[in-house]
């Protein structure tokens, strides 16, 4: 029996703000080791962003709206 690896990751591409000072939210699926990447067409404040948990911290509007 093969074991496939299965991933996914959700991270924020900060190298591309925008001008409200947001960074769009990135995601990369991985199956043993093919990737493929995708915008979630959303964007978020970095300072909010938690990359170990892969999501945005706190009770803010922001935050509670994703």
């Amino acid at each position: 029996m093969k074991v496939e690896k299965f991933k996914v990751l959700l991270y924020l591409k900060r190298s591309g703000l925008d001008k409200l000072g947001k960074a769009p939210i990135m995601g990369r699926i991985t199956v043993n080791r093919t990737m493929a990447q995708f915008s979630s067409k959303l964007s978020c404040t970095p300072e909010l962003w938690n990359p170990r948990e892969s999501r945005l911290n706190g009770k803010s509007k922001e935050a509670i709206s994703y």
